[in-house]
């Protein structure tokens, strides 16, 4: 399960360090695709075939939507290989797609990671968190 924030720099060559603690001893590579909001997910191999899966139940003849759906993850999808201490190469072309700049944020989305540009996810954070944060009422008790 992957939950908290880091803040992070890529490196000149669009590397990401992953901190240890989000990566399972052994793992050799994670698969990164589009997010959602502008970000970029990343799912380490078990939790990928289980995302995977949920799209293959889907309606792919019949519904115009599931297609596109399905066709913009699979279009998406880059194997990405986790060298020795932790990193992934996101790539500049990949990161200019998404419009993601040096300064990132990670955030920990329980069954995956997500790369966000750091200005970009603390507007979206700002914008949304008040949501959140917002206490509800309990409308028995008028």
């Amino acid at each position: 399960m992957y939950y908290g924030t880091y803040h992070r720099n890529l490196d000149p060559k669009g590397r990401l360090l992953i901190p240890s603690k989000l990566l399972s001893e052994g793992t050799k590579e994670v698969f990164v695709v589009r997010g959602h909001e502008g970000c970029l997910a990343i799912y380490d191999p078990e939790s990928f075939q289980a995302y995977v899966g949920a799209f293959a139940r889907m309606d792919f003849e019949s519904d115009p939507e599931t297609r596109a759906k399905m066709r913009m993850l699979a279009s998406s999808i880059h194997p990405t290989p986790v060298d020795k201490i932790g990193r992934v190469l996101l790539g500049k072309q990949l990161l200019s797609d998404y419009a993601i700049g040096e300064e990132v944020t990670l955030i920990g989305v329980f069954d995956h990671l997500e790369v966000w540009d750091a200005q970009a996810y603390a507007r979206y954070a700002l914008a949304n968190g008040i949501a959140y944060d917002a206490p509800k009422r309990n409308r028995s008790a008028s």
